[in-house]
């Protein structure tokens, strides 16, 4: 007897049946309890087995983000002064020409005029000491004196924003609504034997050479003009020079110095739907200061000199030898100890948010900045934007009488008693809760193009504590450093390309996509899926482990004084190296 299995059959023959003599005998078969078969369950269908596809789809779907990254901080503390009525401070200073600051007061150290720098501990990032005789020092908080670290993201966007823009050849001052456009002064020229109005714009106007501009102030009745070319004779400022063909326009409209906004126009057949919109972004706090760990970095320095000087104990005022540092070269890394997660999180532009923003905002707990100056005001720092920093003066948007340069950051102040024994305020910008709104740069968005553009960055400038440290700055416009307050993380990325629709086909089609009525279709831009980078090298292709995304953030953060442009790299085009190989 035998059994044979085929095709999942089993047949049993009798053993007198396979040849002859052989015996019949009693055979039972165990049924194992297994099957090679299995009913599909609806919920399996999206189970992936490939391990490869399994991580990018996990990848894909995950919204949790865990932020981390390095700041190289560098600035030229350059603003002097001299330190009045509060010891503590005098006694901590870089001093500057001790020996003719005795000198001049005949010896006696109690009447010298004390001049110098604040140290640059009062700059860094992460402090390691106090102020002899002033406030306890708290180890564990030494990252939270100076500065306060934030996660962000662009929340919505402020279209009533007031600003002003002082042309430095003219000195004419527009005032103006961030909504009314780009603002610009006028200059007449001839390029190339043709008769030119040259519009010369405040910051970038992101306009090509073929689109329109549309004028607040019309030009012999019209407001829509075609862009003739971009720049002048100088160099690199194809980005905030418009010129347009003059063929016999008159008025004092067009007049050398005149000041008006215009506005970017794609088409002008379509102009309600190709004009930019212009508005101040706006930015929501993620966190707080105590999710973020930050220290000093092991091994990583900055290329610039450290500037330290021996104050020996016959040239200071306490008589006390100690070493004083003006500037340092340090980098610091900063890690956040909770997930960002951005599921339900939408942008200024209600489109899924694709950009995290590191926030830096000063806090000063040591009371060197941040006076308000204005009785009973509760703000200390100001903003403005690239345009307001002048070569050489301080712009008067400044003013600390100024309502519109403040932010939603209030001040707070602690009494020590002077010299004199009457009680000085010493000032610090408050820590801001979460969900706190900032201001931030200025954007444009088209919505035929589907795109936004920063136009200029917004800047906080920290003032010296009058009170305390005097300067040569007048009280209103007091000197002092600006920085940029926000740095972009990418965490996605729309495509450069536009994607089109028909009317009557809205499967696929994203709901942020924008209907035009003019062309029939829908419009939008494609989100790039995570680990994707095009040839042109847009995209992101974060660290992925353990449901988390992990982008780390590089920010090269500038501490400028008032009088120059502030966080800009000048263009500089060196002399080609000629020698024996030319």
């Amino acid at each position: 007897m035998s059994n044979q299995k085929n095709n999942d059959i089993i047949r049993i023959v009798k053993g007198s049946e396979r040849y002859a003599g052989a015996p019949d005998t009693e055979l039972s078969i165990q049924i194992p309890l297994e099957n090679s078969k299995k009913e599909k369950i609806e919920g399996d269908r999206s189970v992936l087995l490939n391990l490869e596809e399994r991580f990018n789809h996990e990848r894909q779907i995950s919204t949790k983000f865990r932020i981390a990254g390095k700041i190289v901080s560098l600035m030229d503390n350059s603003v002097s002064g001299r330190c009045s009525n509060y010891a503590p401070f005098e006694n901590n200073l870089y001093y500057i020409d001790a020996e003719d600051t005795i000198q001049a007061a005949g010896g006696n150290l109690n009447n010298a005029i004390w001049k110098g720098y604040p140290q640059y501990e009062e700059f860094s990032f992460f402090r390691v000491k106090s102020i002899d005789n002033h406030v306890p020092f708290i180890s564990k908080s030494a990252s939270t004196y100076n500065w306060s670290l934030y996660i962000t993201y662009p929340y919505t966007n402020d279209y009533n924003q007031i600003m002003s823009y002082t042309d430095a050849e003219y000195n004419n001052t527009n005032q103006f609504t961030v909504s009314q456009g780009i603002p610009y002064v006028i200059k007449n020229r001839k390029v190339n034997g043709k008769n030119m109005i040259s519009f010369y714009c405040a910051f970038k106007h992101n306009i090509n050479q073929g689109d329109y501009v549309y004028l607040d102030t019309p030009i012999n009745g019209k407001n829509l003009l075609e862009v003739y070319s971009l720049g002048d004779q100088s160099y690199g400022n194809e980005d905030r020079v418009i010129n347009v063909y003059n063929y016999g326009f008159t008025g004092t409209s067009i007049n050398d110095g005149a000041m008006g906004n215009l506005k970017r126009v794609i088409d002008p057949n379509n102009s309600g739907e190709t004009i930019s919109e212009y508005y101040v972004r706006k930015h929501k706090t993620l966190t707080d200061v105590s999710n973020v760990d930050l220290h000093k970095m092991g091994f990583e320095m900055s290329n610039f000199p450290i500037k330290k000087q021996l104050e020996y104990s016959g040239l200071t005022p306490n008589q006390t030898q100690r070493i004083s540092v003006k500037d340092n070269r340090i980098s610091y890394a900063f890690s956040i100890d909770r997930d960002i997660n951005i599921i339900g999180l939408m942008d200024n532009l209600d489109r899924p948010i694709t950009e995290l923003f590191v926030t830096i905002v000063n806090k000063g707990y040591m009371g060197w900045f941040n006076n308000p100056v204005i009785p009973n005001s509760t703000n200390g720092l100001e903003i403005g934007w690239d345009f307001n920093f002048r070569d050489t003066t301080i712009d008067t948007w400044w003013q600390k009488s100024n309502s519109n340069n403040k932010d939603n950051i209030s001040v707070d102040y602690y009494t020590k008693n002077g010299d004199n024994g009457i009680p000085i305020k010493f000032y610090y910008n408050e820590d801001l809760p979460i969900g706190t709104e900032l201001k931030g740069d200025i954007c444009e968005w088209n919505k035929f193009d589907q795109k936004e553009t920063v136009l200029s960055k917004i800047s906080h400038k920290y003032s010296f504590n009058s009170s305390v440290f005097l300067t040569s700055g007048d009280v209103n416009l007091p000197d002092g450093y600006a920085y940029n307050p926000h740095y972009s993380i990418p965490i996605r990325v729309y495509s450069d390309y536009i994607e089109t629709g028909d009317a009557d086909k809205v499967d696929g089609v994203p709901d942020y996509s924008f209907y035009s009525e003019y062309e029939g279709q829908w419009r939008w831009r494609d989100i790039y899926g995570y680990g994707f980078v095009d040839t042109s090298g847009n995209g992101v292709n974060h660290p992925f482990l353990n449901d988390r995304h992990y982008p780390f953030s590089q920010i090269l953060f500038l501490q400028t004084p008032m009088i120059k442009n502030n966080n800009v790299f000048n263009d500089i085009i060196f002399s080609p190296i000629t020698d024996n190989c030319e």
